[in-house]
């Protein structure tokens, strides 16, 4: 008997393995081998300059998150490229599917973002163990593991243990200057809450952290958010608004790398089918 039941329990564990395999994160591909070779592309130029210079100096924190910050800056630039091309692949889409237009996004530019971010929150993290009290070192950890739980999705991520981590980061970088970057610890929280299951899921949280981050930054990207997070809301009215400001307001120096694809789509939204 006792053989018997060590079989079925052999037989379950490995059904359960079996289900929990899909869930997995990811695996990302070396950094070097998604980054291409356009000259023209300033930005693709940024981060091989930023990675190059942590080659030269491995320990310098400053540099590693230099480095961290231009590859969220592409990884970011990227998602918001392929948002737009489904986008105009599918003029009659409804405001639903624009909303969720990112869902959408293929497999291989999910693996590229993984790729990018990956590396850029490893350098995060290697900044954050010499200075933990960095603003901006706490924010860079968040901003990457906010893009690492798109691109794996909701089983995925929750098996990464994303959720968390994310918490953590974020609210590390409030505590230390919410207004930072255009108030991108707070544009980070009322995204992360407008958008996530439970038990992270919070919209009252996250209409007030992103009011005070248009508040704080008229960006494009905070009125992007915050219209996105009233609409989810039932505000219909008042998330138009918001996304109006958002197809004209001008991009600071860390988002003017999408600043026009997020005018895009703004734009979108407005332009649904309710």
């Amino acid at each position: 008997m006792r053989a018997a039941g060590s079989s079925r329990s052999l037989r379950r564990a490995a059904l359960l393995l079996l289900l929990l395999l899909p869930a997995c994160a990811l695996s990302a591909r070396p950094v070097d081998d998604t980054l291409g070779a356009d000259p023209a592309d300033e930005l693709q130029g940024l981060v091989q300059t930023a990675l190059a210079a942590v080659q030269a100096t491995p320990s310098d924190a400053e540099a590693q998150l230099q480095a961290s910050r231009r590859l969220f800056q592409l990884a970011d630039r990227t998602l918001q490229q392929a948002t737009a091309a489904w986008l105009a692949a599918h003029a009659e889409a409804s405001r639903a599917d624009v909303l969720a237009a990112d869902d959408q996004v293929d497999a291989a530019v999910r693996q590229d973002v993984v790729s990018l971010c990956t590396r850029g929150l490893e350098l995060a993290d290697a900044a954050a163990a010499v200075r933990p009290d960095d603003v901006a070192v706490r924010l860079h950890q968040a901003l990457h593991l906010s893009l690492l739980a798109w691109a794996n999705g909701p089983a995925r991520s929750l098996m990464a243990g994303y959720g968390p981590k994310m918490v953590k980061a974020i609210d590390q970088a409030l505590l230390l200057d919410a207004r930072h970057d255009g108030a991108a610890p707070l544009r980070l929280q009322g995204r992360f809450r407008g958008q996530a299951p439970w038990p992270y899921g919070d919209v009252p949280k996250a209409k007030a952290a992103l009011q005070q981050a248009c508040e704080v930054a008229s960006l494009p990207v905070n009125h992007l958010f915050f219209g996105d997070v009233l609409h989810k809301a039932g505000d219909v009215e008042a998330a138009v608004q918001q996304w109006q400001q958002a197809t004209t307001a001008a991009a600071d120096e860390s988002t003017r790398w999408s600043a026009e694809l997020l005018h895009t789509l703004a734009r979108a939204r407005l332009a649904g089918k309710p």
